[in-house]
């Protein structure tokens, strides 16, 4: 026979509604009391009635994180949500968003106004979507956004300190010798691709090094535009001693075109990158790069919905995480002349 909430409540001699508290993980239920029930449970193999538990508490204990495509980022993201999701009992829906497809906005509409989702979490470029900001404010739907490109607002948001990760990037540089460094930019849609631009272009002006445009040069954040990116800026007559990628993704796409076309790094070129993706450290040499703390970000934004949904007033809605260099063999002295 299958056990009940009540074969619990008398295993553990204590009424119904407290071992609802222990199940939702409510408060105003004593420890030794806890202990009990969850101890019945466990003896009695009771599993709650999930759909009876949302239809009662009116919740889908579903969290949708939206994103805009697939991509290495994307999947640390989900990863980590997912994780986040199964510890506290929530399921997570992945929700792909692109603004321009009317079925795309229609979708996701469809989820708040039917109450399928309790709370959001949106990754950039997502937040720029004047619809979406529109939907979100005419619902009130609780949302954690991930990297902003906007932080004027009072909306809880978690990222990283990209501005600081480039200018202490920049500066490593700048400490080996280097003069002529050159920068891949990303989207302009995105707040780490200024932000990242402005860290960089603040370091050279500290240590008044003259900024030449031709050596920033947009890259999409991708391999692909690492590579174009690179085979430009070597093919210059007077060409930089340095090349620093606004991603991992476009480093990498910076290296290949480098060995390809047989230039060593770093004795003739030093390359360097922003995010320590987890291949960055099997590159050939192992990619200098800027550690940009995804995983916390992802974890402490899922956290801060979950506060947020529980009733919790969270002591800090608005959190930057600081970035650390990570100093590997892609980066040296420029060479001598």
């Amino acid at each position: 026979m299958v056990a009940t909430i009540k074969d619990v409540a008398k295993l553990a001699e204590c009424s119904i509604k407290t071992v609802s508290r222990v199940v939702n993980n409510e408060p105003h239920v004593t420890e030794q009391t806890r202990e009990k029930v969850l101890d019945a449970i466990e003896a009695l193999g009771y599993a709650p009635n999930i759909s009876a538990r949302r239809l009662v508490q009116r919740k889908s204990y579903m969290i949708c994180i939206l994103l805009h495509e697939a991509g290495f980022y994307q999947s640390v993201v989900l990863s980590k949500i997912m994780e986040m999701g199964y510890e506290h009992d929530y399921d997570i829906l992945t929700q792909t968003y692109f603004p321009s497809h009317s079925k795309s906005r229609n979708k996701l509409m469809q989820l708040i106004t039917e109450h399928r989702i309790d709370g959001l979490v949106t990754t950039p470029p997502c937040d720029m979507d004047d619809f979406l900001a529109g939907l979100l404010k005419k619902s009130d739907i609780p949302l954690v956004q991930i990297t902003p490109f906007n932080r004027a607002t009072d909306a809880a948001y978690v990222s990283g300190d990209d501005y600081q990760g480039a200018f202490l990037m920049a500066e490593h540089l700048v400490s080996l010798g280097h003069r002529r460094i050159a920068f891949l930019s990303g989207p302009r849609n995105q707040r780490t691709s200024l932000d990242r631009l402005f860290g960089y272009r603040a370091a050279l002006e500290m240590h008044q090094i003259p900024q030449d445009e031709e050596l920033i040069l947009d890259s999409e954040f991708n391999f692909d535009g690492g590579y174009t990116a690179a085979k430009i800026i070597m093919g210059m007559k007077d060409r930089p001693t340095a090349i620093f990628a606004g991603s991992d993704e476009a480093a990498l796409g910076a290296l290949y075109a480098l060995q390809e076309m047989q230039i060593d790094v770093p004795q003739e070129v030093s390359i360097c990158g922003f995010d320590d993706l987890a291949y960055s450290k099997h590159t050939w040499p192992g990619l200098t790069t800027v550690h940009h703390p995804v995983d916390e970000i992802v974890e402490r934004a899922t956290g801060l919905l979950l506060e947020i949904l529980s009733g919790e007033t969270p002591a800090k809605k608005q959190v930057v995480l600081p970035s650390q260099l990570v100093i590997r063999g892609s980066t040296g002295e420029p060479p001598s002349k």
